[in-house]
């Protein structure tokens, strides 16, 4: 039986060896006949490569978020692309950056999807609203890419593409200038759109305004039961109780003060606040004035010990924090001032992020360094350290602003690089927290 099998092996792969040779001429003249490239896109979501241009049709490949999408021909409603592993088709409504390849210039591209021509410049040429480039290059900012991002020679997604950065990458910006930010990562120098990036933190405290930080211009204390609700939607997001005090935007033409809820915005109504005080700029500042202002949420009336103890953790750090008083130049270590995470220091047990253990001592305390952690990014103070949970960060703030503490270097260190003391105040109402700086 051993032999036979053997025998028909050989056959197997003798067949083989000569069906390669009677079709290599036709692989290559398949291969010599393959369409060209005529655009390179971005896909904006995790796009689904159909057989053919219908809705209906099935999958054939997909092309992951923030990745190159090669085109062979450009429509209006539907492209037809290829993968490394086939050809099919995606909705031209899920792609951006689309950039003509040359020779093929005068392909038909939709009027709303295409971005006007922009002439390229080299790196070492100083771009319109920067300060800076290759030659004088400064470290401004650390970041991360939230995507599969892009660096361009200059600050035109139809500009010349210096290199891609894969997802998570640590990269060193210099400045920020509208969408875009002058970049350097594994020695390569070009311009990156800000919303590719996330994780931002200042290396130089006087650099600029974080890309996606709000600076909030009024604290406001409540005078009812208040309903804060999504600012788009008109959904109702959590009720706080009177004399819960947060944080606030300007006043729009209907009366809605907007305030920052988990990933979204909320709002409140003019006549359900009882007063407000503004957060002054830091450099006109008097003693006394408010500088910075942060509100977070969390959920109350959860029957369970556990969410109990997370409610009490967040309210018993929050005690630690108030009243703490930084002079220039002094250092605040969060793990310092709030820890150890006891049962010895008044902690209570409630869910925790750990790779090894659902709850523990202190569950909570994350939330409480997170609200601080923004309302110090919002001024030019020196954030020296800082952990996020994880890559997909935390539900009740955007993505890349989370700050955990938890004992050795899951911690939050900073500096005050102000030219004058400061000081932080929490205010705290059942699930509202609101972190406040202060001039001394």
């Amino acid at each position: 039986m051993f032999k036979h099998h053997r025998f028909a092996a050989r056959a197997a792969a003798l067949l083989m060896a000569v069906l390669l040779l009677v079709l290599e001429p036709f692989a290559v003249l398949a291969e010599e006949q393959e369409e060209p490239i005529t655009h390179i896109a971005t896909s904006t979501v995790a796009l689904k490569v159909r057989r053919t241009a219908d809705k209906n049709s099935s999958a054939c490949d997909s092309i992951p978020r923030g990745s190159f999408v090669y085109i062979t021909e450009f429509g209006n409603e539907w492209c037809k692309v290829r993968t490394q592993y086939s050809e099919g088709y995606v909705l031209t409504k899920y792609l951006t950056e689309i950039l003509v390849q040359e020779g093929f210039e005068n392909t038909e591209t939709p009027a709303a999807e295409a971005e006007p021509v922009q002439p390229v410049e080299p790196v070492g040429e100083i771009q319109p609203g920067f300060t800076t480039n290759e030659s004088n290059f400064r470290e401004g900012y650390r970041t991360h890419a939230l995507v599969n991002a892009t660096m361009y020679e200059s600050p035109s997604a139809t500009a010349r593409r210096v290199r891609e950065v894969p997802i998570y990458e640590e990269i060193i910006v210099s400045e920020v200038s509208g969408d875009w930010c002058l970049a350097r990562y594994n020695g390569s120098y070009g311009y990156m759109r800000n919303d590719t990036l996330f994780k931002w933190d200042r290396i130089d405290p006087y650099a600029g305004e974080i890309p996606g930080c709000t600076v909030w211009p009024y604290l406001a204390f409540v005078k009812e039961s208040v309903a804060v609700r999504d600012l788009k939607s008109n959904k109702e997001l959590k009720t706080i109780n009177p004399g819960a005090a947060i944080c606030v935007g300007e006043k729009d033409e209907f009366g809605r003060y907007p305030t920052p809820y988990h990933r979204t915005t909320g709002y409140v109504l003019e006549d359900q606040i009882a007063w407000m005080i503004p957060v002054k700029d830091w450099e006109s500042a008097q003693s006394g004035d408010l500088i910075s202002a942060m509100t977070t949420y969390y959920g109350v009336g959860v029957s369970t010990l556990q969410y109990q103890g997370r409610n009490w953790n967040i309210r018993l750090s929050s005690t630690y924090i108030t009243g703490t008083i930084l002079q220039p130049g002094q250092e605040y270590n969060q793990n310092q001032v709030i820890a150890p995470y006891r049962k010895s220091t008044g902690y209570k047990e409630a869910p925790i992020m750990s790779d090894d253990a659902l709850s523990g001592y202190g569950g909570g305390t994350c939330q409480t360094n997170t609200t601080f952690y923004n309302a110090v990014i919002q001024l030019p103070l020196l954030v020296k350290h800082r952990r996020v949970h994880a890559d997909v960060g935390m539900e009740y703030i955007p993505q890349g602003f989370d700050a955990a503490v938890g004992g050795g270097a899951i911690n939050l260190i900073m500096e005050n690089t102000l030219p004058y003391a400061i000081r932080f105040q929490c205010f705290i109402s059942d699930g509202v927290l609101t972190i406040c700086i202060f001039k001394v």
